[in-house]
Protein backbone atom coordinates (compact mmCIF):
# COMPACT_ATOMS: atom_id res chain seq x y z
CA UNK A 1 0.00 0.00 0.00
CA UNK A 2 1.32 3.39 -1.00
CA UNK A 3 2.72 4.72 2.32
CA UNK A 4 1.82 8.26 1.43
CA UNK A 5 -1.77 7.11 0.91
CA UNK A 6 -2.38 5.04 4.14
CA UNK A 7 -5.88 3.98 4.63
CA UNK A 8 -5.31 5.05 8.70
CA UNK A 9 -4.23 8.18 7.52
CA UNK A 10 -7.19 9.32 5.75
CA UNK A 11 -9.74 7.44 8.40
CA UNK A 12 -11.34 10.71 9.25
CA UNK A 13 -12.39 11.22 5.83
CA UNK A 14 -14.37 7.83 5.12
CA UNK A 15 -17.03 8.41 7.83
CA UNK A 16 -19.40 5.64 8.96
CA UNK A 17 -19.26 4.14 5.62
CA UNK A 18 -16.97 1.13 6.07
CA UNK A 19 -17.38 -2.48 5.85
CA UNK A 20 -18.51 -4.02 9.10
CA UNK A 21 -15.91 -6.88 7.76
CA UNK A 22 -13.52 -8.05 5.21
CA UNK A 23 -13.03 -11.04 3.67
CA UNK A 24 -10.09 -12.32 2.04
CA UNK A 25 -9.51 -15.16 -0.24
CA UNK A 26 -6.21 -16.83 0.05
CA UNK A 27 -4.43 -17.95 -3.44
CA UNK A 28 -3.47 -15.55 -5.75
CA UNK A 29 -5.39 -13.36 -3.44
CA UNK A 30 -3.03 -12.68 -0.76
CA UNK A 31 -0.49 -15.17 -1.41
CA UNK A 32 1.61 -15.77 -4.51
CA UNK A 33 1.10 -19.61 -4.75
CA UNK A 34 -0.41 -20.38 -8.33
CA UNK A 35 2.98 -22.20 -9.62
CA UNK A 36 2.97 -24.24 -6.66
CA UNK A 37 -0.69 -25.26 -7.08
CA UNK A 38 -0.42 -25.96 -10.62
CA UNK A 39 2.86 -28.21 -10.30
CA UNK A 40 0.95 -30.53 -7.93
CA UNK A 41 -1.96 -30.48 -10.04
CA UNK A 42 0.27 -31.07 -12.98
CA UNK A 43 1.59 -34.19 -10.79
CA UNK A 44 -1.91 -35.53 -9.68
CA UNK A 45 -3.19 -35.62 -13.84
CA UNK A 46 -0.25 -37.30 -14.36
CA UNK A 47 -0.88 -40.16 -11.91
CA UNK A 48 -4.09 -40.39 -13.03
CA UNK A 49 -3.33 -40.64 -17.07
CA UNK A 50 -3.56 -37.17 -18.04
CA UNK A 51 -1.74 -34.11 -19.04
CA UNK A 52 -2.63 -30.76 -17.60
CA UNK A 53 -1.34 -27.51 -19.48
CA UNK A 54 -1.13 -24.27 -17.58
CA UNK A 55 -3.56 -23.36 -19.82
CA UNK A 56 -5.86 -25.83 -18.72
CA UNK A 57 -5.28 -25.45 -15.10
CA UNK A 58 -6.51 -21.58 -15.40
CA UNK A 59 -10.35 -22.36 -15.22
CA UNK A 60 -9.82 -24.85 -11.77
CA UNK A 61 -8.03 -21.79 -9.91
CA UNK A 62 -10.76 -21.17 -7.08
CA UNK A 63 -12.64 -24.36 -7.45
CA UNK A 64 -12.54 -26.94 -4.35
CA UNK A 65 -9.89 -29.22 -4.86
CA UNK A 66 -12.51 -32.21 -4.03
CA UNK A 67 -14.47 -30.79 -7.00
CA UNK A 68 -11.23 -31.12 -9.23
CA UNK A 69 -10.48 -34.66 -8.36
CA UNK A 70 -14.44 -35.99 -8.61
CA UNK A 71 -15.34 -33.96 -11.79
CA UNK A 72 -12.25 -33.80 -13.87
CA UNK A 73 -10.60 -36.77 -12.89
CA UNK A 74 -13.61 -38.86 -12.36
CA UNK A 75 -12.20 -40.22 -9.46
CA UNK A 76 -14.34 -41.23 -6.16
CA UNK A 77 -13.93 -43.18 -3.37
CA UNK A 78 -10.33 -44.56 -1.81
CA UNK A 79 -9.04 -43.26 -5.39
CA UNK A 80 -10.51 -39.83 -4.42
CA UNK A 81 -8.74 -39.47 -1.21
CA UNK A 82 -5.47 -40.76 -2.72
CA UNK A 83 -5.26 -38.32 -4.97
CA UNK A 84 -6.62 -35.15 -2.40
CA UNK A 85 -3.56 -37.04 -0.23
CA UNK A 86 -1.02 -36.93 -2.55
CA UNK A 87 -2.21 -33.57 -3.97
CA UNK A 88 -1.12 -31.93 -0.43
CA UNK A 89 2.05 -33.83 -0.53
CA UNK A 90 3.27 -32.71 -3.84
CA UNK A 91 2.46 -29.46 -2.81
CA UNK A 92 3.75 -29.31 0.54
CA UNK A 93 7.13 -30.60 -1.70
CA UNK A 94 7.27 -27.88 -3.70
CA UNK A 95 6.75 -25.06 -1.46
CA UNK A 96 9.66 -26.99 0.54
CA UNK A 97 11.75 -26.71 -2.34
CA UNK A 98 10.50 -23.34 -4.19
CA UNK A 99 8.56 -21.68 -1.04
CA UNK A 100 5.63 -19.10 -1.75
CA UNK A 101 5.55 -15.53 -1.06
CA UNK A 102 3.14 -12.90 -0.10
CA UNK A 103 1.44 -10.57 -2.97
CA UNK A 104 2.99 -7.01 -2.77
CA UNK A 105 1.41 -4.90 -0.17
CA UNK A 106 -1.02 -7.55 1.01
CA UNK A 107 0.45 -7.67 5.18
CA UNK A 108 0.62 -3.51 5.15
CA UNK A 109 -3.17 -4.04 3.96
CA UNK A 110 -3.67 -6.41 6.64
CA UNK A 111 -1.98 -4.64 9.43
CA UNK A 112 -3.52 -1.24 8.78
CA UNK A 113 -7.04 -2.71 8.73
CA UNK A 114 -6.18 -5.04 12.08
CA UNK A 115 -5.35 -1.82 13.10
CA UNK A 116 -8.95 -0.04 12.64
CA UNK A 117 -10.27 -3.38 14.65
CA UNK A 118 -11.98 -4.57 11.21
CA UNK A 119 -12.37 -7.99 11.94
CA UNK A 120 -10.78 -10.11 9.55
CA UNK A 121 -11.62 -13.43 7.92
CA UNK A 122 -9.89 -15.78 5.09
CA UNK A 123 -12.54 -18.04 2.67
CA UNK A 124 -10.43 -20.30 0.51
CA UNK A 125 -11.14 -23.08 -1.52
CA UNK A 126 -8.22 -24.71 -0.22
CA UNK A 127 -8.56 -27.62 2.09
CA UNK A 128 -7.58 -26.89 5.73
CA UNK A 129 -4.15 -28.37 5.86
CA UNK A 130 -3.02 -26.40 2.75
CA UNK A 131 -4.63 -23.39 4.30
CA UNK A 132 -2.66 -23.34 7.52
CA UNK A 133 0.59 -24.53 5.67
CA UNK A 134 0.34 -21.27 3.81
CA UNK A 135 -0.98 -18.92 5.98
CA UNK A 136 1.85 -20.19 8.26
CA UNK A 137 4.38 -20.11 5.70
CA UNK A 138 4.28 -16.90 5.05
CA UNK A 139 3.21 -15.80 8.66
CA UNK A 140 -0.71 -14.38 8.27
CA UNK A 141 -2.13 -16.61 10.11
CA UNK A 142 -2.34 -14.11 13.08
CA UNK A 143 -4.07 -11.43 11.15
CA UNK A 144 -7.82 -13.02 10.87
CA UNK A 145 -10.48 -13.94 13.46
CA UNK A 146 -12.23 -16.30 11.09
CA UNK A 147 -10.94 -18.83 9.13
CA UNK A 148 -12.79 -21.04 6.69
CA UNK A 149 -11.82 -23.68 4.42
CA UNK A 150 -13.44 -25.12 1.41
CA UNK A 151 -14.12 -28.50 3.24
CA UNK A 152 -16.57 -26.73 5.21
CA UNK A 153 -18.94 -26.45 2.53
CA UNK A 154 -20.63 -28.65 0.12
CA UNK A 155 -21.15 -26.53 -3.09
CA UNK A 156 -17.30 -24.50 -3.65
CA UNK A 157 -17.32 -21.50 -5.51
CA UNK A 158 -18.46 -19.77 -7.62
CA UNK A 159 -21.50 -20.85 -4.99
CA UNK A 160 -22.24 -18.30 -2.62
CA UNK A 161 -22.06 -20.71 0.46
CA UNK A 162 -18.62 -20.25 2.01
CA UNK A 163 -18.83 -16.64 2.00
CA UNK A 164 -22.46 -16.87 3.90
CA UNK A 165 -21.24 -19.02 6.14
CA UNK A 166 -18.01 -16.99 6.60
CA UNK A 167 -20.63 -13.83 7.18
CA UNK A 168 -22.09 -15.86 9.85
CA UNK A 169 -19.03 -17.12 11.82
CA UNK A 170 -18.32 -12.83 12.00
CA UNK A 171 -22.19 -12.30 12.85
CA UNK A 172 -22.37 -9.38 10.30
CA UNK A 173 -24.81 -9.34 7.33
CA UNK A 174 -23.37 -10.25 4.15
CA UNK A 175 -24.20 -6.88 2.69
CA UNK A 176 -22.12 -5.31 4.90
CA UNK A 177 -19.05 -7.22 3.72
CA UNK A 178 -16.45 -6.88 1.63
CA UNK A 179 -14.57 -9.81 -0.56
CA UNK A 180 -10.84 -9.45 -1.91
CA UNK A 181 -11.29 -12.40 -4.58
CA UNK A 182 -8.64 -12.83 -7.59
CA UNK A 183 -10.45 -15.68 -9.64
CA UNK A 184 -13.84 -15.02 -11.59
CA UNK A 185 -15.79 -17.83 -9.72
CA UNK A 186 -14.52 -16.04 -6.20
CA UNK A 187 -16.02 -12.83 -8.25
CA UNK A 188 -19.16 -14.40 -8.64
CA UNK A 189 -19.80 -16.16 -5.47
CA UNK A 190 -18.95 -13.01 -3.55
CA UNK A 191 -21.15 -10.94 -5.50
CA UNK A 192 -24.20 -13.39 -5.31
CA UNK A 193 -23.69 -13.68 -1.36
CA UNK A 194 -24.94 -10.14 -1.85
CA UNK A 195 -21.24 -8.64 -0.26
CA UNK A 196 -19.06 -5.90 -2.52
CA UNK A 197 -15.91 -7.39 -4.00
CA UNK A 198 -12.94 -5.96 -5.31
CA UNK A 199 -10.98 -7.96 -7.54
CA UNK A 200 -7.19 -7.83 -7.54
CA UNK A 201 -5.75 -8.86 -11.26
CA UNK A 202 -2.74 -11.09 -9.85
CA UNK A 203 -4.34 -13.83 -11.81
CA UNK A 204 -6.86 -12.83 -13.96
CA UNK A 205 -7.21 -9.81 -16.72
CA UNK A 206 -9.33 -6.61 -15.59
CA UNK A 207 -11.34 -7.61 -18.40
CA UNK A 208 -12.64 -10.60 -16.67
CA UNK A 209 -13.03 -9.31 -13.36
CA UNK A 210 -15.86 -6.94 -14.71
CA UNK A 211 -18.61 -8.40 -12.14
CA UNK A 212 -16.77 -6.82 -9.23
CA UNK A 213 -17.16 -3.25 -7.46
CA UNK A 214 -13.96 -2.23 -8.41
CA UNK A 215 -10.90 -3.87 -10.30
CA UNK A 216 -7.24 -3.36 -8.69
CA UNK A 217 -3.63 -3.94 -9.91
CA UNK A 218 -2.69 -3.87 -6.30
CA UNK A 219 -3.27 -3.79 -2.92
CA UNK A 220 -1.06 -0.17 -3.38
CA UNK A 221 -4.28 0.60 -5.39
CA UNK A 222 -6.45 1.56 -1.98
CA UNK A 223 -7.43 3.88 0.77
CA UNK A 224 -10.04 4.01 3.23
CA UNK A 225 -11.73 6.63 0.83
CA UNK A 226 -12.19 4.25 -2.22
CA UNK A 227 -13.21 1.01 0.21
CA UNK A 228 -16.00 3.15 1.96
CA UNK A 229 -16.84 4.65 -1.26
CA UNK A 230 -18.71 1.10 -1.84
CA UNK A 231 -20.89 1.02 0.83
Amino acid sequence: MNENNSPVNNLSQAGNHLPSAIIFDMDGTLVATTEADFLAWQRIFSDNGRQLSFDSYFPLLGRKSHDVVYQELQLNGDEAEKALHNKMRYFEEIVAEKGITMMPHAETLLKELKALKIPLALATSSRKLKMELVLEEVGLLEYFDVLVSGEEVIKGKPDPAIFILTAKRLNVDPDRCLVFEDAVSGVIAAKAAGMKCIAVTNTHEAVDLYTADLVISDFSALSLPVISSLF
